[in-house]
């Protein structure tokens, strides 16, 4: 018998996440929210917890979690996100990931399982998805592209074939990635890009083509 799962964090992507879990059939038992008392109203038939009742209230052997916090820049290793999938591992706690019914994923791709793939998104032979990477709503993965760990490939992006996104990495909306391009660890493409270079570690891009910018005064990534 699967287990139900929790969400953890229940702002926008949470809630995609959520959508994606029940058109896939699976139980979603709760989700977690830094104030529990905000989303009430909208989620009514959902229970909304405190990430400090989660272990008061279920035990690791009784649910399966997955992360619904999402990001607007790159996943580095002191966001949200990634603390907050170390904290519930460390207490014991299984994470798992979603596809949701209308994708297309062809058998010879390789998905962990904590991936997400998201509605319209597709996902061709020979394609790696790495653990608790996100593919977006409408995302296009073409064949031999590889993705490492926590990537977040945003609504709409295009990637061609063999395309390597190195791990924590963020490519905005819309943006495209032709054929062949090698994109370093925790770089961001901004919204609407065409690289067409491969882009070094920790670099931010934006543009047509897409050339570097400075991301001094990035907004932070919210839960």
């Amino acid at each position: 018998m699967r287990l139900p799962v929790i969400v953890i964090g229940f702002g926008g992507h949470g809630q995609v996440v959520a959508a994606a879990l029940r058109a896939a059939g699976e139980n979603v038992l709760a989700a977690t929210d830094l104030d529990p008392t905000r989303l009430v109203s909208e989620h009514g038939n959902l229970e909304i917890i405190t990430d400090e009742e989660l272990p008061k209230r279920y035990a690791p052997e009784e649910v399966r979690l997955i992360s619904g916090i999402g990001s607007i820049w790159p996943t580095e290793p002191s966001s949200a996100r990634v603390l907050s999938i170390e904290k519930f591992k460390a207490l014991g706690y299984q994470f798992t990931g979603v596809r949701h019914p209308f994708t297309w994923i062809a058998p010879s791709a390789e998905l962990a399982d904590t991936s997400q793939i998201h509605a319209g998104a597709i996902v061709q032979p020979g394609a790696v998805i790495g653990n608790f990477s996100i593919i977006n709503s409408r995302a296009s993965i073409d064949h031999d592209c590889c993705l490492e760990a926590l990537c977040h490939i945003g609504p709409g992006v295009t990637l061609s074939g063999n395309v390597k996104v190195g791990a924590g990495s963020h490519l905005g909306t819309g943006s495209t990635v032709v054929q062949g391009v090698t994109l370093g660890k925790h770089f961001f493409v901004a919204a609407g890009a065409t690289v067409v270079r491969d882009v070094a570690a920790g670099e931010y891009v934006r543009g047509v083509p897409a050339v570097a910018f400075d991301p001094s005064h990035r907004r932070s990534d919210r839960r």
